[in-house]
């Protein structure tokens, strides 16, 4: 909860949840990214940040840093149609992005760290579930959207009841009752692993 006091701040908390919100409601990938970003702010990533496809299509779309404890890194095909299957190279490309990160960090990433992959088509080809580690995940639009609006509601909670005066104890309080904490989320985006249990 870090961001707390950025997002404290009146004059941008609202816009940025407005850019944020349609972003992730929408397919086009550049906003849909963008969103990503702001989704990690809100979600209390110490960092969170995106990257230029231009310069490197092959870099995650956003990746959230939790300090020492967890990273998260997403592929999001936001602009892919809700028809047919998730396929191997949509796996393979998405499961390499914490090694992209340990590069770019010159750090080896936390054992606790997990790779996501957003997509709306509605099944799995076998050969992406064949070829699956098991720090990969399958996340789907709704569920991306339900989180955010959840952190949304705990930070309205909380900066209407002056933020800066509520304890840890109390912020805490208040983004369990939204299912906000990092621990109901994180479960959540980690329910639908792609390698196939045995």
């Amino acid at each position: 909860m870090k961001q707390g006091q950025e997002l404290a701040h009146p004059d941008t908390f609202e816009q940025t949840v407005k850019v944020a919100r349609s972003g992730l409601a929408n397919a086009e990938h550049r906003a849909y990214e963008a969103g990503l970003v702001s989704l990690g702010r809100f979600a209390g990533a110490s960092e969170s940040y995106g990257n230029n496809d231009d310069e490197d299509p092959a870099s995650p779309d956003a990746v959230w840093i939790f300090n020492d404890s967890r990273w998260v890194s997403w592929e999001a095909k936001s602009e892919a149609q809700p028809t047919g299957s998730v396929g191997p190279n949509d796996v393979r490309q998405a499961q390499s992005h914490l090694r992209t990160v340990e590069s770019e960090r010159g750090a080896a990433a936390p054992s606790d760290s997990f790779s996501l992959l957003m997509s709306p088509k509605p099944s799995v080809m076998p050969q992406a579930r064949a070829v699956a580690e098991d720090h990969i995940h399958l996340v789907r639009p709704p569920q991306v959207l339900d989180i955010f609006d959840r952190l949304v509601r705990a930070w309205r909670t909380a900066r209407s009841r002056n933020i800066n005066s509520l304890t840890l104890a109390e912020l805490a309080a208040l983004f369990h009752a939204e299912r906000a904490l990092p621990s109901q989320w994180m479960a959540e985006l980690r329910s639908n692993p792609f390698k196939e249990r045995t």
